[in-house]
């Protein structure tokens, strides 16, 4: 009888220290383990992203032309470029990044008239180099991950604006805006500790807040109190 107590006392004491013992062995076999310890790191990002337009209306605009609705459509693109990270801490980040961004926006615009409607969809198309600034706030790591929140500003330049087209004042007009967009950016994310290099996986709302709609007298133009960009983007990044 004792024999078999002695068992149970020990498969009871092997229960009780397993999570212990597995909890040590998970530490000591943490991947890149001197990540925090650098200064800067490098690497690259790849994200899918989903663009549209923020539409304030003219209050006083004239009718005269039926215009029922203007609904804004976003696309979905993507974007690609190197980034830079500098460790203020074990826990704040300071990123930057120069980004090739593929933006395309649809515009619709009903017109109501003689009892029916027709709609004109304008497709915008943004290609922006876009120069991020933003700061990283991690928590501590859980062996091989940690989480982290972002937050900051971005400039973007648009090299396929067409805003040198001239206009012809029809319904065959082009809906132009300005090349220059600044835009705040906030969002969130996980970190994965790999063998070789540290994996993420971030989620981020971005919303102009300077008014990239030229006024050029046009039917697109002119009912267009303010238009400002905002896309949400997921961003798969690759650091070493």
């Amino acid at each position: 009888m004792n024999k078999y107590i002695k068992i149970i006392l020990f498969s009871v004491l092997i229960g009780l220290f397993k999570p212990t013992i597995v909890k040590s062995q998970q530490r000591q076999q943490w991947n890149l383990q001197n990540f925090d310890a650098r200064k800067y790191h490098w690497g690259f990002i790849l994200a899918v992203t989903n663009s549209s337009f923020h539409i304030e209306r003219e209050a006083q605009f004239d009718f005269s032309d039926s215009l029922f609705s203007i609904d804004p459509q976003p696309v979905t693109a993507f974007a690609v470029g190197p980034i830079a990270s500098l460790n203020l801490s074990g826990n704040i980040h300071l990123r930057t990044a120069i980004i090739l961004s593929f933006q395309d926006r649809i515009i619709n615009y009903t017109f109501y008239k003689d009892d029916t409607t027709e709609v004109f969809d304008k497709k915008v198309n943004s290609v922006y180099t876009e120069f991020p600034l933003i700061l990283k706030l991690r928590t501590d790591r859980i062996n091989n991950f940690a989480l982290y929140a972002t937050g900051g500003a971005k400039y973007g330049y648009d090299w396929a604006s067409q805003i040198g087209v001239k206009e012809s004042f029809d319904f065959d007009d082009i809906v132009k805006i300005k090349r220059s967009n600044f835009a705040w950016t906030v969002g969130g994310g996980i970190d994965f500790f790999l063998p070789y290099f540290k994996f993420g996986i971030d989620l981020k709302y971005d919303f102009g807040f300077n008014d990239v709609n030229v006024k050029n007298g046009t039917f697109f133009s002119n009912p267009i109190q303010r238009m400002e960009t905002q896309s949400w983007r997921i961003a798969f990044t690759f650091e070493g």
